[in-house]
């Protein structure tokens, strides 16, 4: 039976609008696939099968980045084989030495050694990577040559002639750039941010504090 007042049949209508955006809303959620990070398997640590998920969008010239580096070991090594790391480059554009810094570690990687210099560059951070004022930092219209990674490699052990001509080879910036892409999809707006199963936390301190929480209800369920 349709209502018999003007005010009723509006009401009716936007009842009918409602119930409508709602399902609509319900489909597409429905339809969106959970986030499934990817990077190369010498970014990765831990079993592919893993329940805890950590996605860490990280700057290899962002100080704060460089003190998370032990929590995010700590935190490894505190749930063993529940956990997976991922690491995705999210380079700063005021860093200006943080993308050349990537591609050396993914020159690195494709000699399987992409965690060593990841660590080596973060320990080493004050020397290849010295912070500039912000007057400094505004007056620069060319960015600053590439700091010279060969002495970090040779300590390493890599194959120098191998890795000098990854530095150069344009495909390698490919990932980097399909990270930084993935970050800006998932709204990373500083760094180091930490995806675990998903949940957003931003900083060392905010993994610490409250990715062990949030870690412990995960496996809680399992």
């Amino acid at each position: 039976m349709l209502p018999r007042t003007p005010l009723a049949r509006r009401l009716c209508a936007a009842s009918a609008v409602l119930l409508a955006s709602a399902a609509s809303v319900k489909a597409v959620r429905g339809s969106q696939k959970p986030y499934a990070p990817q990077a190369p398997a010498y970014r990765e640590k831990g079993r592919p099968e893993a329940p805890i998920v950590i996605v860490e969008f990280s700057d290899l010239q962002c100080p704060s980045c460089r003190f998370a580096v032990k929590p995010v070991k700590d935190l490894l090594q505190l749930y063993g084989q529940d956990t997976r790391l991922i690491f995705k480059h999210y380079p700063l554009h005021q860093h200006l030495l943080a993308w050349p810094a990537a591609v050396a570690t993914e020159c690195a990687g494709r000699q399987g050694r992409f965690w060593d210099l990841h660590d080596l560059l973060y320990d080493k951070q004050a020397d290849w990577a010295p912070q500039a004022s912000k007057e400094a930092q505004a007056s620069v219209k060319q960015p600053p040559p590439p700091p010279d990674f060969i002495p970090y490699a040779r300590s390493l052990g890599l194959d120098l002639t191998a890795f000098a001509a990854c530095l150069k080879d344009p495909t390698v910036s490919a990932p980097i750039a399909a990270d930084l892409k993935d970050g800006d999809d998932h709204w990373v707006l500083s760094t180091p941010t930490f995806f675990i199963n998903g949940k957003r936390f931003t900083g060392a301190r905010q993994l610490t504090e409250g990715g062990v929480p949030w870690i412990d209800k995960i496996l809680k369920k399992q």
